[in-house]
């Protein structure tokens, strides 16, 4: 460190990695990694994954010798201060000389994600989200309630770091504005008696057709929201913090990603709860994660016999009769003039008479008398 009486924008201390255990890379041979108290000030507001990003950027820097690819021949003379943009628009202004290299300041480059921001613009990253009425989804919910569910919870709120008992991730389709009242629902109906009265959102932008991609992705490999997820994960662990995780449709597929990236570092995720609605994960799967890994599964079936995104997306129920039923019903999932609380996959599924008596509501008089003729047996899985 630098003496003591240097303004902090000049005193120094090393840049360590923030997850040694979840980040298997290590700082080559060669310059040392130092930044300004000022910039630590700064990176110690960031959330543990924001901070593996920077870590990994500067590690970048350090494997071609500060220099950059741009930099014409690798001079290796001191420059002037550069500027290095990292993953979700933090930025940093570095210096590099024989010995070191030193991040001087860092900022955000983009403007904070929020219910104005077109939904193709939306940025990943986390909103808490607070109860501002008291109406519930549940088995006798009519017509007025279901119309003020959107209200039912607030805006969201950008913070940096997970401070509810409550944790949700949305799934794909959702802009902020869907995704803040819908995950609020699905919290609500997964932890019941807790009427909880606040939740922190990881949002899940939509990317239109990209979103199948990212599903396809976790599935094989990694998207950067399971990476961020499974980071969220580890810091609430490590923080000593038990949380209840609530995850619907795609983001059943991230949970179970973002877990089992948890078990590939030796993590323990005891005490973590997690419940999972109308996920388009293979639920075996899921399960294995998330037993491995030493979590409480509150939830994993709460899926309507009619929704093709568990069943027959997530490998869950091939029969021919899930089949049948999920066709005729995937108008009721994608279209877009379809009633919330008719669809069987949007809102929570909170038993068969109930889904029989919303789908009489809407005119699908057709629809619900299949539902009903349905034998107790198919419904084993519920």
């Amino acid at each position: 460190m630098q003496e003591s009486n240097l303004p902090a924008q000049h005193q120094l201390i090393d840049l360590e990695n923030p997850l040694p255990s979840w980040n298997l890379k290590q700082k080559k041979a060669g310059k040392k990694l130092m930044i300004t108290k000022e910039a630590d000030t700064f990176m110690r507001s960031l959330n543990m994954y924001d901070k593996t990003q920077v870590y990994n950027e500067a590690l970048k820097l350090a494997s071609d010798g500060g220099y950059g690819w741009n930099s014409k021949g690798f001079k290796k003379e001191p420059m002037f201060t550069r500027q290095k943009m990292c993953p979700g628009g933090i930025s940093f202004m570095y210096s590099v000389n024989p010995e070191m290299i030193v991040i001087n300041r860092m900022q955000l480059e983009l403007e904070p994600t929020g219910l104005r921001t077109p939904a193709k613009m939306q940025q990943m990253g986390l909103f808490e989200i607070k109860r501002t009425s008291d109406v519930r989804w549940h088995e006798g919910s009519d017509g007025n309630d279901i119309n003020n569910l959107p209200n039912a919870w607030g805006s969201p709120i950008p913070v940096n770091t997970v401070n509810t008992e409550h944790v949700a991730i949305n799934g794909m389709s959702n802009d902020l504005d869907k995704a803040r009242w819908l995950m609020g629902v699905h919290v609500d109906t997964a932890y019941w008696s807790d009427n909880a009265k606040a939740y922190t959102l990881v949002y899940n932008p939509t990317r239109g057709k990209f979103d199948i991609f990212e599903c396809i992705q976790d599935r094989v490999s990694t998207s950067k929201l399971a990476e961020f997820l499974a980071v969220m994960l580890i810091e609430s662990q490590k923080k000593g913090v038990k949380r209840k995780w609530t995850a619907h449709s795609q983001g059943g597929i991230i949970m179970t990603r973002a877990v089992e990236l948890v078990n590939m570092r030796g993590i323990s995720l005891e005490g973590q709860r997690v419940s999972i609605h109308a996920g388009g994960n293979f639920k075996k799967r899921a399960e294995n994660a998330f037993t491995k890994a030493g979590m409480t599964i509150d939830e994993i079936r709460r899926d309507h016999p009619d929704d093709f995104v568990p069943n027959l997306l997530g490998f869950n129920d091939l029969s021919p009769g899930s089949f049948i039923r999920c066709i005729r019903s995937a108008r009721l999932v994608t279209g877009d003039k379809r009633p919330v609380e008719a669809s069987p996959h949007t809102l929570p599924y909170i038993g068969r008479e109930s889904a029989i008596r919303h789908l009489q509501m809407n005119g699908y008089h057709r629809k619900a008398e299949r539902l009903a003729k349905l034998t107790m047996k198919e419904f084993d899985l519920l």
